[in-house]
């Protein structure tokens, strides 16, 4: 008790960080995926005057650290890559990484951004739906199938009607965020009982969210006021969770710095 007593106290001095999670669908469309999106057309004219107006946006929270969805193995080149646009060697690819964090980073005079994703997990989502049909578990099986069928419809539809800032700001709001928290709870029983791909599927996807934030939490030094973190909005969704019971972090809305 005294030590569990003593680690809150500890936490309680420590510098609070403001983080801003900025949730993103991906603008490359890699189609790695379950549900499939279709493409933002990020390189044309149209978009890129979107993505100049977020990073504008962005540029007044004025991170200290940004914070990317890339592996930590692949640090050196990230920052081979940033430094060649800097330089103006380099064309940005579609991806948010680039579009967002080299862009943002740049105008902010960073040095670098960091790779903090975490990727050695299992995601057996195949195994899932075949021992939910073994099962006999159709409420499963549909709920997934409608389910993603309607976050498809309604992606599509807004990405043809929405800027790419009205489009995060949709991906970052209450609804998404209980959309993604409910969709993989569901999971839980699927399965015969003594079968449990359900919930290994959903803790390996926390856990993958859990290295992140871990990830996150050993790049601050103390120094930090603000950082800004750029990962796919199902991602998000777990950090929000996550950080918001860290007395050092305060989250940040994306809805009052994406107005």
């Amino acid at each position: 008790m005294l030590l569990c007593l003593a680690s809150v106290a500890q936490q309680k001095n420590t510098k609070e960080v403001k983080v801003l999670l900025i949730g993103t669908f991906h603008f490359d469309n890699p189609g790695l995926d379950v549900a499939k999106f279709k493409d933002a057309d990020i390189l044309s004219q149209k978009r890129q005057r979107e993505v100049e107006e977020v990073t504008s946006l962005l540029k007044r929270f004025a991170p200290d650290k940004i914070f990317i969805e890339a592996v930590p193995a692949r640090q050196s080149q990230i920052d081979s890559a940033f430094t060649l646009y800097k330089a103006g060697k380099k064309e940005l690819r579609a991806s948010e990484v680039e579009q967002l964090g080299f862009r943002l980073a740049k105008q902010l005079g960073h040095s670098t951004l960091y790779g903090v994703d975490y990727q050695e997990t299992k995601f057996p989502f195949d195994s899932l739906m075949k021992s939910a049909t073994e099962a006999g578990q159709t409420g499963i099986t549909s709920h997934v199938q409608k389910t993603i069928e309607e976050v498809q419809t309604s992606f599509n539809e807004a990405l043809q009607k929405l800027t790419i800032k009205e489009m995060l700001l949709r991906e970052n709001s209450e609804d998404m965020i209980k959309l993604q928290h409910e969709f993989y709870f569901k999971l839980l029983p699927a399965g015969k009982p003594g079968n449990h791909v359900g919930s290994y599927l959903v803790s390996e996807w926390w856990r993958r969210n859990m290295v992140i934030c871990e990830n996150i939490l050993k790049q601050l030094n103390g120094n930090e006021e603000k950082v800004l973190v750029i990962f796919g909005s199902g991602h998000t969704a777990i950090l929000n969770e996550i950080m918001k019971f860290n007395p050092a972090i305060k989250l940040v809305p994306a809805s009052e710095v994406l107005r």
